[in-house]
């Protein structure tokens, strides 16, 4: 079907469409404003991604086992925040604790629907198509009471450590993209180390970035480990054919569409990434990393 937990899958498949899109009183929560707004574009929707009702989403995590998951993580008194006033993008947001901010948020994600025309840089079946994604556009899943360590340091970006759960939230939301007939998921990586946690799933859709990331791969993240490759990599700190290299991300994807994996798994798409790989090397500017890592933050740990 898509992933791996082939539990939730079938849990999906049990989960109606009534069930999921039901509307409770309690979800109805427009402002007069906004009812009475003349366009559509600025009314708000009770429908996240405009098919699940609030009362639908807090059933399906229930169902999947989310909420048992955190429980055994020591939190309770869940308050869910969606977020559908943007018609283009709608906002999901967990936190521990009625006391909504950023010291109680354990899960946090903003999504949108978005068609990318393929335009591979060698003849394909896909050459000219457009398909609908899902596009996560923000993804937060972190432990507000964990303090990072030596053996989960601190990455860029993060405020807190990982929640451990982020191969179910990758289950879930690609069971979203199949719920709504999308032909798959969709992220764009703001910084190395997400690109090479995903990359054990998602694939890069142009690939020469492919390439480059499966050459950093080689050459920094196999030497070096994550947290230190990709804080060099925030730093100035790697070179890139012997000049200082910027993190360079695009679109990544999980296919879903039979053409989509198809053209993935295509010798033509194979050998184009095999062919960059090996015209880009990288290297980790000792001297610089010596200069620059007493810039780290606090909780970095290396």
């Amino acid at each position: 079907m898509f992933g791996k937990h082939k539990k939730l899958q079938l849990i999906a498949r049990r989960l109606s469409t009534h069930e999921l899109t039901r509307l409770r009183e309690s979800d109805i929560s427009l402002e007069p404003q906004q009812l009475l707004a003349e366009s559509p574009d600025e009314r708000s929707t009770p429908y996240f991604l405009g098919f699940y009702s609030p009362s639908g989403i807090r059933l399906a995590l229930e169902k999947y086992g989310v909420f048992k998951a955190l429980k055994k993580k020591g939190f309770d008194g869940f308050e869910m925040v969606i977020d559908t006033r943007d018609p283009y993008r709608h906002r999901f947001a967990l936190y521990f604790d009625h006391t909504v901010d950023e010291h109680t948020l354990l899960a946090e994600v903003v999504l949108k629907r978005r068609f990318i025309t393929f335009c591979p840089p060698f003849p394909s079946p896909v050459h000219g198509r457009s398909y609908e994604f899902l596009q996560v556009e923000w993804l937060v899943l972190q432990n507000p009471r964990k303090s990072f360590s030596p053996e989960r340091p601190r990455l860029p970006g993060q405020k807190y450590p990982g929640l451990g759960m982020g191969e179910m939230v990758l289950e879930i939301l690609l069971i979203m993209c199949w719920r709504l007939g999308l032909a798959g998921l969709l992220n764009v990586p703001e910084y190395y180390h997400n690109a090479q946690m995903y990359a054990q799933e998602f694939c890069f859709i142009d690939p020469y970035l492919e390439g480059k990331l499966r050459a950093l791969e080689r050459d920094l993240y196999a030497s070096h480990g994550l947290a230190k490759s990709s804080w060099a990599i925030e730093l100035g700190c790697v070179e890139e054919n012997g000049k200082p290299y910027e993190w360079q991300s695009g679109e990544m994807i999980i296919p879903l569409n039979r053409d989509l994996k198809a053209f993935f798994k295509h010798a033509s798409y194979q050998q184009y990434v095999a062919k960059i790989k090996e015209q880009y090397q990288y290297r980790l500017n000792e001297r610089c990393w010596e200069e620059r890592k007493q810039k780290l933050p606090d909780g970095v740990l290396l």
